[in-house]
Parts: C-alpha cells; structure tokens; sequence
C-alpha cells in the first residue's frame, strides 16, 4: 500500500530534511522513503509557493446601452486592468473584436 500524504504533511517533511543536514539520498534511507517520492514532493510545494503567472488578465464585462445620435446601439465594453477600455458594438464581427482584443 502507498504511503499518501498531505501537502502539509510533505512539508513538514522538506523541513525536516533542511534542518538535518544530510543529502536528499541519505534523508530518504532513514525516512525509508523512496527519493522519486521526495522529489515529487519538493516540487509540488515550490509549484505552490511560486506558481507560475497566467498569461490571461482579468477583464471587466459590461454590457450597456450607448444612445447614438443616429440609432440607439448596443455595445460591449472591455476595462483592462491597465485602464484601458474597448468599446464594441454588439454586432461587431467577432473576428474583429477577437483581434482588438489581442491588440491590448
């Protein structure tokens, strides 16, 4: 049977293993515990500590209406963290809309 821990347990294992000294090779002889498994562990935890960073922003959504002096239109405006905003009619080709948006 495999001896499952938690993210908590894992860490006080890292620790653990800091505070003794000894290489990854020796610790594991004495925890009797298998290197890969040490491993696995060491890099879950620095995965959690430093995850890497989304390449998705977060954006705003609101859908108003805007009066046109000529026609009543809706449109979708897009507020970037940055503060910029792009306002679209609702019956813009979605291809376009999908290349402003990769423009900001």
């Amino acid at each position: 049977m495999r001896d499952r821990r938690t993210l908590a347990e894992a860490k006080i294992l890292m620790e653990r293993h800091q505070m003794s000294g000894l290489t990854v090779q020796a610790f594991c002889m004495e925890e009797l515990l298998n290197p890969v498994t040490f491993y696995y562990w060491r890099k879950r935890l620095r995965m959690n500590e430093n995850p890497e960073p989304s390449l998705l922003v977060p954006v705003n959504i609101n859908r108003k209406a805007f009066p046109d002096s000529a026609t009543d239109s809706n449109t979708i405006e897009l507020n970037y963290p940055n503060g910029v905003r792009l306002s679209v009619s609702c019956q813009s080709d979605l291809n376009l809309i999908r290349e402003l948006i990769m423009l900001v």
